[in-house]
């Protein structure tokens, strides 16, 4: 009897779990299809957990939606979808809301990828000198640059008048092809060097309007090339024309520029200087492509790592050399550091990531007068800076309001190509324009990454540790800095391991982990619990190094990354003897909320923005005063003009300038438009990789200025540029950004 009992209840507990698992079964299907759906519907850019959101959930308390209000709970929120209220929602026909265009951030980082690691010269061919076929991921992109019929000497652009024009200096000039020119002006030069030839016969009609420049500044530095010409020429009795400066305003500047109190930029405004430095002369360039600039100090040390991978090789058995150099544990070089001078991160101020294309000049500097602490160059190669490559070397490039807290980021494939670009930089810009040099060790893309170069580097420490090592040998007084990911794969991460051999080189100053993997790319949200995990490692390693320091060891000492102290996580001290090995957050990061939760729960140094700072870049605002700004459409339009006139500024303010300007503008607006104004939201803080429905602003600026439709974007352009010429494309890094493919969706 009681078998038979034992027996039925083990058939029970046999139908239970088989029910069981056909309901799990069945829910698991639900949630892929649901999945399946949302990639289809173009949420392959929102995050995509295994439980999906319900789409109706239970009306909560009074309480918990006023919480939600004020940033201190997630209340009625659906996870992925930006909370728009009711009324400003657009309603389809069939009575529900528009879909969201989903931009598709790791289609458009590839898209940003200039560089080649190809022949730079039909020379390194091996294909008998023909053209190698153009490839990449960004092929299918045109930008349009036009210029004058007649092109003006560039020495003439700033003479007083037409009567007077300045001397041509350029003595022997030689075209393109090495051969000498048989231009109009003096010496061989090409360009045209009677003014009023050129205005009357080669240069376009003017633009309507007061110039940019010549409006904030009272003198336009681009001259009689100016778009705006009219707006500050005057013609005497006698038919001559000259350039009007006005001195008023230019006073005025000044004094606006010394009350920001920017870097070096009143300096160098009121002494008349240039206010675009670390530029590189065409000289040094060329003995850069000829190999002919002195470096001495990166042979010996290349030599000496050479040599150790040989080594290793022989001890591993293993003929690749990426295993060999990572199988071996990095030994101790005999080559001496010197002491690095200060960098400052303040738990209070933020800093602009390294952005590539969108991270170019005139959009630091907007973001430097916000209240970005530190910014970064875009990513610069270290084998086109090597070969002296001059749109490489612009990357470096930096304005006086960034000055002295400007890094410039590298990218290498090898050692060799780390260590010599960091010789080659540290000797050609002056410390005073550099604060920093930085390795990227996180790059995700496919061309990089299968190079050798940027995230591979984080599955190999052998290799990284060599290059960071040199780096900082041959650097001098330029500190040394690496920003890294959390691995390259999801399921394991290896920052932690990575992390522990930077403290024990001593070859860094500060370290900046994103919180993403290489497979993870912009995908999902950032993992700040692995963060503070990691900042909370620094802290113990500082805090075990504290008791053993040697005071007369440390006073003698000078193999060390820096001798300044951190502001919060160094428990009494910056770092390893006294160094301050700072350690800063990455990822997500969109509102003063983000920032202060981020820096006061984990000891962090400090927080890099990136993508929040392109979507709004009064993010910096918002942190120096520690709550939201509700910014209306015309004080954004107003962000707008001010990246316009510093890309005028930049470039300059003639036909190219102008066409240079309105390219980056508009690479800058196809992520302005995913800002969704905090007015029109029912819940607080704001969340990066949450996507709206489609909506309509406050009023038909907001509405413009919220627009995914690449043609709005060249509208809002031609609102502070002037119009495009007939001819002029653009096509959006994101593939989504088509507004033929949303109206074909209805």
């Amino acid at each position: 009897m009681d078998s038979e009992k034992a027996v039925e209840r083990v058939a029970h507990a046999i139908t239970d779990v088989k029910e069981a698992t056909q309901e799990a079964a069945g829910k698991l299907k639900r949630e892929i299809d649901q999945g399946i759906a949302s990639v289809v519907s173009g949420d392959a850019g929102e995050e995509r957990s295994a439980k999906k959101v319900k789409l109706e959930e239970e009306p909560k308390s009074a309480a918990s939606r006023r919480d939600d209000r004020d940033g201190s709970g997630d209340g009625e929120r659906k996870k992925g979808v930006a909370p728009v209220k009711a009324e400003y929602l657009i309603i389809r026909s069939n009575g529900k809301p528009t879909p969201a265009v989903v931009p598709d951030d790791d289609a458009a980082e590839s898209n940003t990828n200039h560089h080649s690691s190809g022949p730079t010269d039909h020379r390194d061919n091996n294909n008998g000198g023909k053209k190698k076929k153009q490839g990449g991921q960004n092929k299918g992109r045109k930008f349009q640059f036009s210029h004058d019929a007649i092109q003006l000497c560039p020495h003439l652009n700033l003479s007083p008048s037409t009567d007077k024009p300045l001397p041509c200096a350029r003595v022997g000039a030689e075209n393109e092809r090495g051969a000498k020119s048989d231009g109009p002006g003096a010496n061989g030069c090409k360009f045209e060097h009677d003014i009023k030839v050129y205005l009357s016969g080669g240069k376009k009609a003017d633009l309507e309007g007061v110039c940019p420049i010549w409006g904030a500044r009272g003198e336009c530095s681009t001259g009689w090339r100016c778009r705006w010409l009219g707006s500050h020429i005057r013609t005497l009795e006698s038919g001559e024309q000259e350039l009007v400066i006005d001195q008023e305003r230019k006073a005025k500047y000044l004094e606006l520029i010394k009350s920001r109190g920017l870097g070096d930029e009143a300096k160098v405004v009121e002494e008349g200087l240039c206010e675009i430095l670390n530029e590189t002369s065409i000289a040094d360039k060329i003995l850069l492509r000829k190999s002919k600039l002195p470096l001495p100090l990166h042979v010996p040390y290349v030599e000496w790592i050479d040599k150790q991978t040989k080594e290793n090789e022989k001890r591993s058995g293993q003929k690749d050399e990426d295993e060999a150099e990572n199988a071996a544990l990095y030994v101790e070089s005999r080559f001496k550091k010197q002491e690095k001078k200060a960098i400052h991160f303040r738990a209070d101020q933020a800093i602009l990531a390294p952005l590539t294309t969108t991270g170019n000049l005139p959009f630091r500097r907007l973001c430097t007068s916000l209240g970005a602490s530190l910014t970064y160059s875009e990513m610069a190669m270290s084998l086109p800076l090597i070969q002296g490559q001059k749109s490489e070397w612009a990357l470096l490039r930096a304005h006086a309001s960034e000055v002295p807290n400007f890094g410039a980021q590298i990218c290498a494939m090898k050692p060799w190509q780390a260590i010599k670009a960091t010789e080659a930089i540290t000797k050609l810009i002056p410390s005073r324009g550099m604060s920093l040099i930085d390795l990227n060790c996180g790059c995700p893309i496919d061309l990089v990454y299968r190079s050798g170069g940027g995230s591979a580097l984080l599955d190999n420490h052998g290799k990284l540790l060599k290059m960071l090592n040199g780096m900082a040998y041959v650097s001098g007084e330029i500190p040394i800095t690496c920003k890294i990911r959390m691995g390259t794969k999801d399921a394991s991460p290896n920052a932690k391991k990575l992390l522990k051999k930077l403290w024990d080189s001593k070859a860094v100053s500060a370290v900046t982990l994103h919180g993403r993997s290489r497979q993870q790319r912009y995908t999902r949200e950032a993992d700040w619990g692995y963060i503070a995990e990691c900042a909370s490692l620094i802290k113990s390693f500082k805090e075990e190094t504290a008791d053993e320091i040697d005071t007369a060891a440390f006073k003698e000492g000078f193999d060390m990354a820096q001798s300044t102290s951190s502001g919060t996580s160094g428990a009494g001290m910056g770092g390893r003897d006294g160094s301050g090995l700072y350690f800063i957050g990455n990822g997500d990061v969109f509102s003063q909320a983000d920032f202060f939760r981020h820096t006061e729960t984990a000891p962090l140094d400090t927080v890099m923005i990136a993508r929040g700072a392109l979507i709004k870049p009064w993010v910096f605002e918002e942190i120096g005063s520690r709550q939201y700004l509700d910014k209306t459409a015309t004080e954004r339009l107003e962000y707008v003009k001010d990246f316009a006139r510093y890309g005028l500024e930049t470039w300059g303010a003639d036909e190219f300038g102008i066409g240079t300007t309105r390219r980056f503008l508009l690479e800058w607006l196809s992520f302005t438009c995913r800002y969704v104004p905090l007015g029109i939201l029912e819940y607080l803080p704001p969340k990066i990789q949450d996507r709206p429905p489609s909506w309509k602003g406050r009023n038909e600026l907001e509405t413009l200025m919220g627009s995914h439709d690449y043609r709005d974007w060249i509208k809002i352009s031609e609102m502070v540029l002037g119009p495009t010429p007939e001819s002029f494309e653009f096509k959006p890094k994101h593939k989504s950004n088509s507004y033929d493919e949303i109206e074909a969706e209805g």
